[in-house]
């Protein structure tokens, strides 16, 4: 059999996915690249940041939502409609609230607010600022419409442009780009604004000096850029998947099992009351690890709970459904979705225990410390990130040449074995270097689970529900991360409070001795949260791997002699 690799058509088929990943990779770096410059937003914008950050933060946490529910209906409508079209509106979309996250001042917008709340709610509009914050909001969320529908789309393309014994490639590879894409977005934010508050009145007078006016560059022009490069890529792809076989599939779409799993997964994240898988990441205690939910939590909860049932009932009930229940009957997809949740919720410990050791291990919170300790940790998660991203590549062909068991139960097993490490050696002086080497152990060993896990999914389902399957795959392991990070706020708040009764001085000390002790008690009882959380990591790591033993099959040679790929190993269009 030839070594498609070297195919023009198979060459075809990796330019398309090139085309369509950059996208994706733009849009994953929006997740978070706001979380770096939100206080200059709310500076920008002429309100308190103290008064105005829990609002604020709505541009992460709203982005995080509206990315997870565009997911949860694009991919059964790119099988229903096209993948092409389906792309391209999402695109659009984005490019879209990319323009209305800078077009906050906009008077006819501001206008049409003003108008809305006199004649429909009737009420006093709020003061001009906090119109502009909530401008920027909507736009976030529109932005994240559009992103967060092309990952499953773009995964989806990926089956129809590859046959099944070689899609755990361009799987791991689309894996990697939207890994890199969120993990980048912190530091591609923070870099670039510090840039333009350096060098930007230069880069406006260059301009100047060839007779373009353009304002000077602020926190705006991260946003500015998603256009341009948004439209080269909308070309690009407009190009590339002209040819591509448009694949539209009879249904009709479900729209009653949209709105409830919409409506679940609000309750869900309304409930939970977190602040998203960034906001963690960069928490300075355990308080910060997830905003606090509302009182009416447990209700937001029942209420999701009830709605997810009311989606079960439909879904097993109407004709055509948003997603056929009947495929978790096969072993390897309800092993590759249950594994996957775990996945993100092992993600999550890794993502909120570097930062927070490395925060309270400050002994003071000058704005000097606060940016140092940042860094650090900073970096201290790109070690687990980076090698996470990349590993997704060789996850891929491991999988091809020994089917999806071995990469996700090795990667598994490495991702058990990193946990455990960092729990037994992490203490309040451990080496910062001997901290990033574990975690990378961590990383490496989550990321050769994304290709094998994702392309059992797609390889299991018929070609009219790989957009659907595409889309459960990441949408659980966003659940699993969002329900990890709630979690351990509150058992990290319930033992920080009584292991730091460990190390208070005792009844009789000296005041003296009694401050030395306070100041001693947090950091050590901090430091034994961590490495507890490293032990429950450890823990779920290996209930994912028991899971993972259940897969089945996904070697290339076997993917052939059983026939569920095509003849030829080149992509089945052109």
């Amino acid at each position: 059999m030839p070594d498609s690799t070297h195919s023009p058509r198979q060459t075809s088929a990796w330019l398309v996915l090139a085309i369509v990943s950059l996208p994706v990779f733009i849009g994953a770096l929006d997740l978070t690249i706001i979380s770096a410059v939100l206080p200059e937003v709310i500076v920008s914008l002429e309100l308190p940041v103290k008064e105005y950050l829990d609002q604020a933060s709505w541009a992460v946490s709203g982005y995080l939502l509206a990315y997870a529910i565009s997911m949860t209906f694009t991919g059964r409508l790119s099988d229903l409609v096209g993948r092409r079209y389906v792309y391209i509106a999402c695109l659009l979309i984005f490019m879209i609230g990319s323009y209305l996250v800078t077009a906050y001042d906009n008077t006819t917008l501001n206008s049409w607010i003003s108008r809305f709340y006199n004649q429909v709610l009737d009420q006093h509009p709020p003061r001009l600022e906090e119109r502009h914050l909530y401008l920027v909001i909507a736009g976030r969320v529109i932005q994240a419409f559009g992103a967060g529908a092309m990952v499953p789309v773009t995964i989806a393309l990926a089956g129809d442009l590859f046959p099944a014994d070689h899609r755990a490639k361009p799987v791991g590879v689309i894996g990697a780009v939207d890994t890199l894409g969120w993990v980048l977005g912190h530091l591609y934010g923070g870099v670039m604004v510090r840039f333009f508050g350096e060098y930007g009145t230069s880069i406006k007078d260059a301009f100047d000096g060839i007779g373009l006016t353009i304002a000077t560059p602020s926190w705006e022009t991260l946003f500015i850029l998603n256009i341009p490069i948004s439209l080269l890529a909308l070309i690009g792809a407009w190009w590339v998947l002209r040819n591509v076989p448009q694949p539209r599939h009879t249904g009709r779409f479900d729209i009653l099992g949209t709105l409830f799993i919409t409506l679940a997964l609000i309750g869900l994240n309304l409930g939970l009351g977190t602040g998203g898988a960034e906001s963690a990441a960069t928490a300075s205690s355990f308080e910060e690890l997830g905003h606090a939910a509302t009182d009416y939590g447990p209700y937001f909860l029942i209420g999701a709970a009830i709605l997810f049932m009311m989606f079960l009932v439909i879904e097993a009930r109407v004709t055509y459904p948003l997603v056929r229940l009947g495929m978790f009957r096969n072993i390897n997809f309800s092993a590759a979705s249950v594994t996957n949740g775990l996945v993100g919720f092992c993600l999550a410990i890794g993502l909120v225990s570097a930062p927070l050791l490395v925060n309270f291990r400050m002994e003071e919170t000058t704005g000097e410390e606060v940016q140092n300790a940042a860094y650090i940790a900073g970096l201290l998660l790109s070690g687990l990130t980076v090698p996470m991203a990349i590993a997704a590549i060789p996850g891929g062909w491991l999988s091809e040449r020994y089917g999806y068991r071995v990469p996700t139960v090795g990667g598994l097993i490495l991702a058990c074995a990193g946990f455990t490490l960092t729990g037994f050696t992490w203490a309040s002086d451990t080496s910062y270097w001997l901290m990033g080497a574990e975690m990378a152990i961590i990383g490496v060993g989550l990321g050769l689970t994304i290709s094998p896990i994702g392309t059992a999914a797609l390889n299991t389902v018929g070609e009219d529900e790989r957009g659907v399957a595409s889309a459960l795959i990441l949408i659980l392991r966003l659940i699993g991360m969002t329900v990890a990070i709630s979690w351990l706020t509150m058992y990290s708040l319930d033992r920080f409070d009584v292991l730091k009764e460990n190390y208070l001085a005792p009844e009789g000390a000296s005041l003296e001795e009694a401050l030395a002790a306070a100041t001693t008690a947090n950091l050590e009882a901090a430091v034994d949260v961590i490495k507890e959380l490293q032990y429950i990591g450890a823990v779920v790591s290996g209930a994912a791997l028991i899971i993972a033993f259940f897969l089945r099959g996904g070697r290339r040679d076997e993917l052939v002699q059983t026939g569920d790929v095509v003849a030829s190993p080149n992509p089945p269009y052109n």
